[in-house]
């Protein structure tokens, strides 16, 4: 590897990458506030762009697997500055893509924290219904007894 023409390209698919994981940590960390307004239709345009952005990173990567197969060889053929400036991308992309795991463990519990709620919401309105009709049994029971002139 080494034409300038391959570092080039190795550097502008690594940059390409790099925007792109950062598109999608500002989607990802975008989620919650569409899961708090609720709106179904936000939600399937957010995960139909993170699902695009996500097509665009795998084309990426296969572009990237000439180099990636034998990295050590690649990084080895670089010259030294070229070496920096590929490790300093790395690196970038590295922690984006640790931002982005920690926004969708984040998103993740609150999901989970959210249909918690939800389902002690739908059990306690399930057990007060419950209540409610053996209140209403008893008062049916007791009701009769006065029509009856038993006390």
């Amino acid at each position: 590897m080494a034409q300038s023409r391959d570092l080039y390209e190795l550097t502008d698919l690594l940059a390409s990458q790099k925007k792109d994981y950062q598109l999608l940590l500002s989607l990802s960390r975008g989620q919650r506030k569409v899961f708090e307004k609720g709106g179904s239709r936000a939600l399937v345009k957010l995960i139909a762009r993170k699902q695009a952005v996500i097509s665009q990173l795998e084309a990426a990567d296969e572009r990237l697997g000439v180099y990636t197969r034998d990295w050590e060889q690649t990084i080895a053929a670089l010259p030294e500055p070229a070496r920096r400036e590929v490790a300093a991308l790395v690196a970038d992309i590295a922690a984006v893509v640790g931002q982005l795991l920690d926004s969708e463990r984040a998103a993740e519990a609150f999901l989970a924290a959210a249909r918690d709620a939800k389902a002690a919401e739908i059990r306690s309105v399930a057990e007060g219904k419950a209540a409610v009709r053996a209140y209403e049994q008893t008062a049916v029971v007791a009701a009769g007894r006065f029509y009856d002139g038993e006390e």
